[in-house]
């Protein structure tokens, strides 16, 4: 499946749908993160569209993470997204600070743990390692409210565009077909959503996970990926234990990888 071909389709219809509501002209694109080159288009470090649909059809473990929206003053191709500090120079390999550095060490964490191993933070939180894990493997990034803003949207604004738009996001998150759906701040409100217009036997497991048997999709609730009250290895250690714990109960989910 060509999944670019099948996004773009949907953005035209959910640019006409912001249109005929008065939310804008222009949407922040997203979707599986592109796997080509590497090149600085004059604002940051971003990869060209590549091989992402292939390695997405051919993956036994596949991971939507879902996030409340953008703030910026341009809209912007999530899938571009390298993570990496904007930097002319392409062999700088610094992570930005403040919102990749816990996406990559959770989507790390949460594609290589098995009921029978936790990854250690100590051992997990090596930078080098964790980007070129994002930059490679089958990852999606889908926002909830698409439409930009300077400022942080409220959880209730956040809830009315998902309400407005819930035909269009549940189309783009049911095209994936992804086994882990890692929901990403919000207190809890991406997960209501899901469990209202999309999985509609989600239970709740422990403080972290859900579980719908139906679709065979564990769903991963988290703070945002910016948050710092508690510390990166205290969130991830708890959201790998719940994780872990998840898998051993559910044998029948496609985790459990053999090797990290």
């Amino acid at each position: 499946m060509d999944y670019r071909s099948q996004e773009e389709k949907l953005f035209s219809r959910w640019i006409k749908r912001a249109q005929k509501l008065h939310d804008g002209q222009e949407i922040a694109k997203d979707g599986i993160l592109y796997r080509g080159e590497l090149w600085f288009d004059g604002y940051g470090q971003v990869h060209r569209p590549g091989t992402e649909s292939e390695n997405w059809n051919q993956s036994r473990l596949r991971l939507l993470v879902l996030t409340k929206e953008v703030y910026d003053e341009d809209c912007w191709d999530i899938r571009s997204e390298s993570g990496r500090v904007p930097s002319p120079h392409l062999d700088n390999g610094k992570t930005a600070k403040y919102f990749f550095p816990n996406l990559e060490l959770w989507a790390y964490g949460l594609m290589n743990t098995s009921d029978r191993r936790i990854l250690s933070f100590d051992k997990a939180d090596n930078q080098p390692k964790l980007q070129q894990f994002y930059e490679t493997a089958p990852i999606a990034r889908v926002n909830c409210k698409k439409q930009i803003d300077s400022r942080a949207a409220s959880n209730a604004v956040i809830q009315k565009y998902m309400k407005n738009y819930a035909d269009l996001l549940v189309e783009q998150i049911n095209m994936y077909h992804a086994n882990i759906i890692l929901c990403c701040g919000g207190q809890g409100i991406i997960v209501s959503f899901l469990q209202e217009y999309f999985l509609k036997d989600l239970v709740e497991v422990n403080a972290h996970c859900y579980y719908s048997e139906e679709a065979n999709v564990v769903v991963v609730k988290s703070f945002y990926p910016a948050y710092y009250v508690y510390s990166r290895k205290e969130m991830y250690t708890n959201m790998m234990r719940d994780y872990q714990s998840f898998l051993k109960t559910h044998p029948q989910f496609p985790g459990n990888p053999e090797q990290a």
